[in-house]
């Protein structure tokens, strides 16, 4: 089976993001930024085997510039939280050439997106690692028939009520329109006050106009969730269409295909360049781990396939031998009966066509009954080896089993470890949190109890590292104060000495002149 993935998400202002730069980066290519004057350059990216731009019938022709077209999608959506694009990545197969990877993803396209009103802006990237793949970004508004943008939702008279009272539109049912008022103005939902009456307004010159419950809509489907389930559908589809039966691959969960195969976790890029450069990361030996015990599932399936179809086998065997048996004991039975003849006695010694007497004929039947029920016994008793031979088969097999959840277990208690010796030494090789939905929720729950206990190690460092500091400037401070003190008492001593020195002097001067 080839690889399946398919994931949507959406490009929007609230995360930091742009379109320009969103479609700069998958392109390859240097776009200008019109909203903040940013220039984005990736045409030194590596990887990008094509790009191009699929337009809606009522699409402008301008829009096939990429610059242009993702600076005015940034022109029209002005709110802080708005979304540009929405993005659809899936994977390539391998088994199909770059011919066939290329018409997959535009007839994906045409089908799904632009025959909606779409446009698509798609790129192909491999980089020669078994992993081709395509982004697809779609734009999230309508064009109208002046190639104009269209809003995003629209107020529409409510139809009908929910369970809650509250207003809703039902597509389903009859609704008002406001070209055809008279036949269809019933089918309006009145606003009603506190005490249940329908609300009033007075406007000049139009007198009092009674008022109706609006509700706002989407413009179109494009944000329903049931879609994500129809696009990942027919992308599993396209691919088959160019894959052979063994390798078509399958939209669905392996739960939702009734197999009982435990899926892998994402292992992300961090994580396969740590095992490139020859580290060992924890979700490539997780994956490794899986992949092996998906391995002892299937043998353990196929041996009791094997066993399955060896005792029915058996029995059956048996159980013609036994009807043989019987059979043969009944003709032993009516061979001591009379011959048929009503009011005739059986004649032992009477001669048969063959020149055998009846009672000759019998010994050889029961002869030949005895050697059926012994190669009955026989057979049955190597049948009985047979089904020892089994079980013993299947003794091994179960401790193989046990053997192989052991030894899972010790590596991933040695992964831990190492994870735990990792971050004490202030490394990150665990960076990449689990959240393989596969993954067992025992060991799931012990590596997010690792993870608090590490989360609780790092804080502990953190407090003993203020600690620390707090200790370091404090002595820096005293040490400063003692340098600070020690200069001023040197400032003072040799002052001291000056005056002294200067007291001698003059005293000294004072006795000359007393002296003379």
């Amino acid at each position: 089976m080839s690889i399946y993935h398919c994931s949507i998400k959406i490009i929007n202002r609230a995360g930091g993001r742009s379109a320009v730069a969103s479609a700069a980066y998958r392109s390859g290519e240097k776009l200008h930024n019109d909203e903040t004057g940013l220039t984005h350059d990736f045409t030194k990216k590596g990887g990008v085997i094509m790009n191009e731009i699929i337009l809606p019938v009522n699409a402008p022709e301008e829009f096939r510039n990429r610059e242009y077209l993702w600076n005015e999608v940034q022109k029209i959506e002005k709110r802080n939280d708005a979304q540009f694009a929405r993005e659809i990545e899936v994977a390539l197969p391998v088994e199909m050439n770059r011919e066939e990877q290329i018409e997959c993803v535009r007839d994906y396209i045409k089908e799904n997106f632009t025959s909606k009103g779409m446009i698509a802006d798609w790129a192909l990237h491999d980089k020669g690692d078994g992993n081709p793949h395509a982004h697809i970004m779609l734009t999230v508004r309508e064009l109208d028939s002046n190639k104009k943008w269209m809003a995003k939702q629209k107020s529409v008279f409510a139809n009908a009520r929910d369970e809650e009272g509250r207003p809703i539109y039902n597509p389903d049912l009859p609704f008002y329109n406001p070209k055809d008022k008279e036949a269809t103005e019933k089918y309006r939902i009145p606003k009603l006050d506190e005490s249940g009456k329908q609300k009033v307004r007075v406007r000049e010159g139009k007198g009092t106009e009674l008022l109706w419950e609006k509700v706002t809509i989407p413009a179109n489907d494009w944000n329903d969730r049931k879609n994500a389930e129809v696009w990942r559908e027919s992308w599993a589809k396209q691919c088959n269409r160019f894959l052979d039966k063994d390798n078509q691959i399958d939209h669905r969960s392996y739960e939702r295909q009734g197999l009982d195969i435990m899926p892998s976790i994402h292992e992300g890029v961090t994580a396969r360049k740590m095992e490139a450069d020859g580290k060992v990361a924890d979700r490539c030996q997780i994956n490794r781990d899986i992949k092996e015990l998906n391995f002892i599932r299937k043998q353990l399936k196929q041996s009791a396939k094997e066993i399955t179809e060896l005792i029915t086998e058996k029995a059956r065997a048996i159980y013609d031998r036994f009807k043989e048996f019987r059979r043969s004991i009944g003709d032993v039975k009516r061979s001591g009966t009379d011959d048929g003849n009503t009011g005739k006695s059986a004649d032992r010694n009477r001669i048969s066509d063959d020149g055998k007497s009846e009672a000759e004929r019998r010994t050889g039947r029961i002869a030949e009954t005895r050697r059926a029920v012994n190669d009955s016994i026989k057979k049955t008793e190597l049948t009985d080896r047979e089904i020892e031979e089994t079980d013993s088969r299947i003794s091994k097999l179960k401790q193989l089993i046990k053997d192989k959840e052991v030894n899972r277990d010790d590596r991933l208690k040695k992964l831990k470890q190492r994870r735990r010796a990792s971050y004490n030494a202030g490394g990150a090789t665990g960076s990449d949190r689990i959240t393989g939905e596969g993954f067992g929720c025992r060991e799931i729950q012990k590596l997010r109890e690792q993870q608090e206990d590490i989360k609780s190690f790092i804080r502990e460092l953190d407090n003993e590292e203020r600690a620390s500091e707090e200790k370091r400037d404090n002595k820096i401070l005293e040490r400063y104060n003692r340098e600070t003190e020690r200069e001023r008492q040197s400032v003072e001593s040799k002052r001291t000495v000056s005056e002294r020195e200067s007291d001698v002097k003059d005293e000294r001067k004072g006795r000359k002149e007393r002296s003379r």
